[in-house]
């Protein structure tokens, strides 16, 4: 799920420290990269759910091109996944794993982990974000009773989220933590990650943050150095 990276329609509570035309650049270069590392995943169809459905601009060329497209619809982010994993399944998916297009440190054996999990007793999969939401939703058939009556984009989203299964009955799973880009804070962590992290390649976002911070990795142009430590890594563990 994503939009396009148009200035001013994108990360915006990146700016600043960036402009609105270098968050949306930003954007572009993660989304591409995590179009791309799905795209290594074998036997599986994979969905672009855009928003806005069709600008003319947006490079339909690989590894877009791999994609099946829709348009986003739904008033609320609840409502745009629950749309498109009822797309997903009447396509005739078993399973179903949503990811955005916000997260370059996302692996294809990420999203394999969630396949797997799905396919071993869990009916939902939840990859945490460090901000209280998740990076990461897989579903093993739709129930639109699990993204009804959020509070989206809130730090409560993923303990109401599990919440709901425990009422719901649903088994559920946690993937290890990771990080989208929202704030300067994802920022300065992806600009950690690049740093110590060799896999996944993401190369658009490496060369993106390269050239932002400068091949020391310093902190942003005038602005004192912040460092906070690089995402980290939890095991699996099954709730319910």
């Amino acid at each position: 799920m994503a939009k396009a990276p148009v200035a001013g329609r994108v990360k915006t509570r990146l700016c600043p420290p960036l402009n609105l035309r270098e968050s949306a650049a930003l954007y572009a270069c993660m989304l591409r990269d995590t179009a791309g590392e799905v795209s290594t995943l074998p036997r599986v169809r994979r969905y672009l759910f855009l928003d806005p459905p069709e600008p003319a601009d947006f490079p339909w060329e690989k590894p877009f091109s791999a994609f099946e497209r829709f348009p986003q619809r739904g008033e609320d982010l609840g409502d745009r996944m629950r749309d498109a994993a009822e797309i997903a399944f009447r396509c005739g998916a078993r399973r179903v794993v949503i990811v955005g297009g916000d997260c370059p440190a996302l692996s294809a054996g990420t999203v394999r982990r969630a396949l797997a999990e799905l396919s071993t007793g869990a009916s939902v999969v939840f990859g945490p974000s460090m901000d209280g939401g998740f990076y990461l939703v897989g579903l093993s058939s739709p129930d639109e009773r699990l993204f009804r009556g959020f509070r989206w984009s809130t730090a409560e989203v993923l303990r109401s989220a599990a919440a709901r299964c425990r009422i719901l009955s649903v088994p559920f799973s946690f993937l290890p933590p990771g990080r989208d880009v929202d704030t300067v804070e994802d920022l300065i962590a992806l600009r950690e990650w690049v740093r110590t992290h060799a896999r996944p390649a993401c190369p658009r976002t490496r060369e993106w943050i390269t050239g932002f911070f400068g091949p020391g990795g310093g902190g942003f142009p005038g602005s004192p150095e912040r460092t906070p430590g690089p995402p980290r890594g939890s095991r699996s563990r099954r709730g319910g």
